[in-house]
């Protein structure tokens, strides 16, 4: 949605027009510029980058579907798109439409958790209604240009059209949230919205859509209250998913890694026993001498080491013709 003045900016730029001394070529260069909100620390952010972004993938897909839907029922190519996807307050929203606008109240509710009650805010500019109702009621769209509240014959038609978009966003919803939308009212007087607080937080999509020869937005308002709810169970569902995938990640890293190493040459060696001779008693060892050991020649295993490390004990004996070791006791 466009960014609405406040009355304070609102009297500054009539007293600089007044006074003339607005710099028109600074206002260009502003404009075409890229644009740097300020925060505001004292109203700090409810929805994380991250959260706006779910939002915007699953508004994504609402509106591929959406695009797919006008086409058919009015005969006419369509194209719509999310284009904007932001935090701001309730008031800014509000302060923003028309007194007579088409805004839908949709419930969001989920069995599973007990969640009911929650209302959202779809509003879909006035240019644009008339224009999917003149094509619904057999005309070629031309009657868009229409300054007049609607009638109880359009607010039906577009009633029946808000049915048909929550099926979309129940779709839209699915592949993340168990999610059941309701058409729950339509409203056509913006003042009469009064359920969400003016100073609430609140989620804003503008979805886009095109016609032939016209352009026009959806513009759909999620309040914090409402998202809040949605995005624990979200939250609780990664997280039990992600736990799943990073213990079988590490279940086959850990795999992977064996697989790699069991062809790996290992050095195995039997110890019988060991001894301390001198210098010089090494130095006068001949043929036929005998080294006594510190092991009891019965009834001791000898130990086996892989590399470095004691791996098990084991009695030796003889195996075609070979010395060999029988294993008898695993140490690790």
């Amino acid at each position: 949605m466009a960014e609405v003045l406040s009355q304070k900016q609102i009297d500054e730029l009539l007293g600089k027009l007044q006074s003339g001394n607005v710099d028109f070529e600074e206002i260009e260069e502003q404009s075409l510029g890229k644009k740097i909100k300020d925060y505001d620390f004292t109203s700090p952010k409810k929805f994380t980058r991250e959260q706006l972004k779910l939002l915007n993938t699953i508004f994504d897909g609402f509106s591929r579907f959406f695009s797919l839907h006008l086409s058919s029922m009015l005969r006419i190519a369509c194209q719509t798109e999310v284009v904007q996807v932001e935090e701001e307050e309730y008031k800014e929203f509000n302060n923003a439409l028309d007194d007579s606008v088409m805004v839908g109240v949709i419930g969001m509710n989920n069995n599973e958790y007990n969640i009911d009650g929650k209302q959202i805010l779809l509003e879909m500019s006035r240019p644009i209604s008339f224009y999917i109702l003149d094509r619904m009621l057999g005309g070629n769209g031309s009657g868009y240009k229409v300054e007049r509240d609607y009638t109880e014959i359009e607010i039906s038609l577009l009633e029946y059209l808000l049915k048909q978009i929550i099926v979309m966003l129940n779709n839209a919803w699915s592949n993340y949230l168990d999610v059941e939308h309701t058409v729950d009212a339509i409203e056509t007087n913006s003042r009469l919205l009064q359920f969400i607080q003016q100073d609430e937080s609140v989620a804003i999509v503008v979805v886009e859509i095109k016609f032939e020869e016209l352009k026009g937005n959806i513009n759909i308002c999620l309040p914090s209250t409402v998202l809040e709810d949605f995005f624990k169970i979200f939250n609780s569902k990664y997280a039990k998913v992600q736990k799943k995938n990073d213990a079988e990640q590490e279940k086959l890293r850990k795999e992977a890694i064996i697989t790699s190493l069991k062809n790996s040459p290992l050095t195995v060696s039997a110890l019988l026993g060991k001894t301390e001779i001198t210098l010089a008693e090494l130095l006068q060892l001949q043929t036929g001498d005998i080294i006594p050991l510190d092991t009891p020649a019965a009834g001791n295993p000898v130990k086996v080491y892989v590399e470095k490390t004691c791996w098990a004990n084991a009695t030796v004996g003889v195996k075609k013709k070979k010395y060999a070791v029988k294993i008898v006791e695993g140490l690790q």
